[in-house]
């Protein structure tokens, strides 16, 4: 035992031993290139004939020897041959000084202490020739670094930044050339700044002049510093790059470079960029208290809103998350994307329907959740006008089914995310989303239940945008329904983080809506993706109006003509005056009577009986508000 173990020590220590001679034999060459350059010039300035005293050499032997071990000294303290020069910087410029001064004084004191006749150097030889080796030893280092800052094709590019944020951007883009491009000046709100220079670059100027000096320096695309989404003002300095056909590109903070959140990389404007709404700080603190240590299911949780809201819930640390769809790989992602999120906490992946009421009965017993968010739907509007059957089935009878087995399992609170479409009601989809926002303010006799409206939501799996990118990806042509469609837009991010935002305010048959800013034209939003990818609309990608299809509308509503709004305790989100006066017991005999049409195969009965629901027993008649809902909560048949 002892000898095989000596054995194998031996082996790895051999293996260590030729690991490190290998390593030295790879610094060597770098060692002797600046051993030379320390006694090349140091023989120089020996020669150089200074002074009283002959230019001659003297015991040559000796002086190389003075040499190699100062040289050896300096590079053993300082470790110059272990540096990345080709990012090198301030503290490696001062390890080059330093490393010189040491082996100055060395020569110096072992060069004075010896007499005349054997001494290799005039005492003033080392001092004087310091500064000449420490500036050819960082010239000869810093080879690496002003080759790269020196690439022949890069692009021209204009960085834009709001303050100095820029400034360490531009060392990254000099020293790395990210995507072919190299930085030629920087445009800057900081006046203080103007007509400086940072690494050589000039700050010339305030944003607005990037027509200016697109034409002085010859650029060829401008980059935007990403803090955020972009400003109104920034968006319009934005359309004109794109229109005069210049390059638009978008660079990490310096933060996220540092701390890796993002690729550390020149990208493209994305759709988030150009929807460009105003950065908005929205707290979710407020809603741990709530979230926390308790049960929370999410419907729809591979979807595009369902799987963000599950991002954000385990910020809030729920003791158990559980994650409900039919999309089995959806659900497998997400899940295991969270699991690497957020390993504190338990995960369930619950394949089940929505529209099967036992088992999803016994999920909700077997987890009592406390909390609910129902993002599961059909979405698509026209596919749905085809399918009114598979609409109402899923989006009406399983929200019903939802929430008698929340209600039935104890639930707290039960969110309903609604859509936009439920307020003209003249689709088959927007008509399935208003009964489900009806049944979630009529729903609830020991169960906290509202619902929360909003737009469309940019990269999410029924948006414009995704189809866009693959249209333009594959060469065209894009289609747009008409040049005059207009839609609220937000990011998935904000629209999820804003449904969570009702926890703490959320009230028993009340109805909300999102702050979704102004409309955005699709055509224009079609176009600046375009120009955003160096393509020009109508030109190198083909645009094609295709009318608006079945269910669609040109522009889309936030509110009813009989519904009114107002304000709650968080700005970005309104209470919606929504009039509804169908008791709990009126709708779930509407919901048995649309079953019976969906098995009779009555479609066009079907879809009447539908739209009746939401428009007849649902108008401004009534003139009742969402939060007033009573009536029966015993059904007479359930549906």
């Amino acid at each position: 035992m002892a000898a095989s173990n000596v054995s194998v020590w031996s082996g790895n220590g051999f293996a260590a031993a030729r690991g490190n001679f290998a390593a030295r034999r790879r610094y060597l060459p770098g060692i002797l290139v600046e051993l030379a350059i320390v006694v090349v010039i140091l023989t120089g300035f020996q020669l150089s004939g200074y002074g009283r005293q002959p230019a001659r050499l003297n015991n040559v032997g000796l002086g190389l020897t003075f040499c190699v071990l100062a040289w050896g000294a300096a590079e053993a303290r300082f470790r110059l041959y272990r540096r990345v020069w080709a990012v090198a910087g301030f503290p490696d410029a001062k390890a080059i000084a330093l490393a010189v001064l040491e082996a100055t004084v060395l020569i110096t004191l072992a060069n004075g202490a010896l007499p005349d006749e054997i001494r290799p150097f005039r005492y003033l030889v080392p001092p004087l020739a310091a500064p000449a080796i420490a500036v050819a030893i960082a010239v000869y280092r810093l080879l690496p670094r002003l080759r790269s800052a020196a690439e022949r094709d890069a692009r021209r590019l204009l960085v834009v930044s709001q303050d100095g944020a820029a400034f360490p951007l531009v060392r990254w883009m000099i020293l790395y050339a990210p995507s072919g491009w190299v930085p030629i000046a920087i445009l800057t709100d900081a006046t203080e700044d103007h007509g400086k220079t940072v690494h050589g670059v000039p700050v010339a100027g305030p944003p607005d002049e990037i027509a200016r000096c697109r034409d002085a320096y010859g650029a060829d695309g401008v980059a935007f510093i990403a803090r955020g989404p972009l400003s109104p003002r920034w968006k319009e300095l934005v359309s004109w790059c794109l229109e005069a056909e210049l390059s638009v590109l978008v660079v990490p903070e310096p933060g996220d470079i540092l701390q890796g959140r993002r690729e550390t990389s020149l990208r493209t404007l994305n759709a988030d960029d150009l929807v460009g709404r105003a950065k908005r700080d929205i707290e979710l603190e407020s809603a741990r208290g709530m979230v926390a240590g308790r049960t929370v299911l999410v419907t729809g949780a591979a979807g595009s809103i369902g799987s963000e809201l599950c991002r954000l819930l385990t910020r809030l640390q729920p003791s158990r998350l559980v994650l409900v769809d039919t999309n089995e790989s959806g659900l497998f992602d997400i899940a295991g994307e969270l699991r690497t999120l957020a390993p504190g906490i338990a995960l369930r992946e619950a394949l089940v329907s929505i529209v099967e009421r036992r088992p999803l009965g016994r999920l909700f017993e077997e987890e009592r959740p406390a909390i609910v968010f129902h993002a599961a739907a059909y979405k698509h509007v026209p596919m749905l006008e085809s399918h009114p059957e598979q609409a109402v089935t899923t989006n009406v009878l399983g929200t019903y089914t939802t929430l008698l087995c929340a209600e039935r399992a104890g639930t707290e609170h039960f969110v309903l995310v609604s859509t936009d479409k439920a307020v003209s009601r003249h689709s088959i989809m927007g008509a399935t989303k208003r009964l489900c926002e009806m049944l979630a303010l009529g729903f609830g006799k020991s169960m906290e239940c509202w619902a929360v409206r909003f737009g469309n939501v940019v990269g999410s799996r029924g948006s414009v945008v995704p189809i866009f990118e693959r249209q333009i990806g594959a060469g065209g042509p894009v289609t747009i329904t008409d040049p005059e469609c207009t839609r609220y837009m937000m990011t998935i991010g904000e629209a999820a983080s804003l449904v969570i935002s009702t926890l703490p305010i959320g009230r028993r048959g009340r109805l909300y809506m999102l702050d979704m800013g102004d409309p955005i034209s699709i055509d224009r939003l079609a176009r600046s993706l375009i120009r955003s990818r160096g393509l020009r609309p109508g030109e190198d990608i083909e645009i094609v109006y295709t009318a608006l299809r079945p269910g669609e509308a040109l522009h889309e509503q936030l509110l009813a003509p009989d519904e009114d709004w107002r304000p709650t305790a968080e700005a970005a989100i309104r209470e919606v005056l929504s009039p509804c006066s169908w008791s709990r017991g009126e709708l779930e005999r509407q919901l048995s009577r649309l079953r019976r049409l969906i098995d009779a195969g009555q479609t066009e009965q079907l879809v009447a009986l539908l739209v009746e629901t939401v428009t007849t027993r649902g108008g401004p008649a009534d003139g009742v508000v969402a939060s007033a809902v009573g009536g029966s909560t015993e059904p007479a048949e359930e549906p």
